[in-house]
């Protein structure tokens, strides 16, 4: 087994470990479960140290489905237990699991809310802009007209829209190491240039 373990199976293996075999599991205990086996991966996007109970939630109700194995039976309210199938699975699977680090950043996340997605697409949108391949390059510079388009703006938007604009960009990727330090530089650029508009 690799590290590539689906969400559904990470339930299971939760489940598994909570004796979920013999007994129905609250919800939240599989959540926080979960989160211990693989820390962000059911994490909320702003605050990543806080489960995301929906998410956990959505993973459990897709090991239910025979295209993911029917892992699980159960539902919220009833709690949630494996099915033979998915004791087969557990007990197979936890001792190459349990000494493996099942984290998985955000940048490696495939699903989650509308924000997830819209973060998703905003960083693909990043790392394909001029600015991008200029830092990447050589570590900078980064030419004016190149750093306003990492934050989508033009010689319209001046003054404290402007700077809302490249906030709302440095705020949304302020905790992925890669990203931070380049909107870091490319705001600089753009506010260097934005002091006449005051």
């Amino acid at each position: 087994m690799t590290t590539n373990v689906t969400s559904p199976q990470l339930v299971a293996l939760a489940l598994f470990l909570l004796d979920g075999a013999r007994r129905p599991v609250d919800t939240e205990d599989v959540a926080i479960r979960v989160h211990q086996l693989g820390p962000g991966r059911f994490s909320w996007r702003k605050y990543p140290d806080q489960i995301n109970l929906e998410l956990v939630r959505v993973a459990l109700s897709d090991a239910r489905k025979p295209e993911n194995g029917s892992l699980v039976v159960g539902t919220g309210k009833s709690g949630w237990s494996l099915t033979a199938a998915g004791q087969r699975w557990a007990s197979a699977n936890v001792g190459d699991l349990a000494s493996q680090d099942l984290t998985k950043d955000r940048s490696e996340r495939t699903a989650g809310s509308i924000d997830e997605r819209r973060w998703q697409r905003e960083r693909a949108r990043i790392f394909s802009t001029a600015a991008w391949t200029e830092w990447n390059a050589n570590g900078g510079p980064i030419g004016r007209t190149s750093a306003e388009d990492v934050f989508r703006i033009d010689r319209y938007v001046v003054g404290r829209s402007r700077e809302l604009k490249i906030n709302r960009v440095r705020e949304m990727f302020g905790d992925d190491q890669e990203l931070a330090p380049f909107l870091d530089a490319a705001a600089i650029v753009v506010l260097e240039g934005n002091q006449g508009d005051h």
